[in-house]
């Protein structure tokens, strides 16, 4: 960890953000001036940390109406199709928009209860823009 502060780290940002994604390390920076404190980590870094995060798809097949169902107990999500691939494109969808609205709303998320889902949700946005690692996250391959 090599420790930086606020505006030392000010002038050697993309130095900082390099070196975090190439070489593995973890920055620390400090606001003298308030006590406030940050990292700065690579997404190789964040991939070691959440790597072993993954969910478990629960498949239910309405025959009645006959639609399907997917369900993530991890992130408490549903998907719903008339087929089980539109299903599993449903919660794909839905993963995302629950990584971005929780995101844009952590305080809210931590106070209701889902502080368990913010590894998951950290996962998510590592692995956005690729839809084999997302299928194979929520459990669909």
């Amino acid at each position: 960890m090599i420790m930086f502060l606020l505006n030392e780290a000010r002038k050697h940002l993309s130095d900082i953000v390099n070196e975090s994604n190439n070489k593995l390390r973890l920055f620390f920076i400090k606001d003298e001036e308030n006590s406030t404190r940050s990292w700065v980590m690579g997404d190789k870094f964040m991939e070691l940390l959440f790597d072993g995060f993954s969910c478990q798809v629960e498949w239910e097949k309405e025959n009645k109406l006959g639609f399907w169902t997917a369900y993530v107990p991890e992130l408490d999500l549903w998907g719903k199709g008339d087929t089980w691939e539109e299903a599993a494109e449903d919660l794909v969808s839905a993963a995302l928009d629950y990584m971005d609205v929780f995101l844009n709303n952590i305080p809210f998320y931590l106070k209701a209860g889902r502080k368990k889902h913010l590894p998951y949700v950290f996962r998510l946005l590592q692995i956005q823009g690729n839809q084999d690692k997302m299928k194979e996250f929520l459990g669909l391959v």
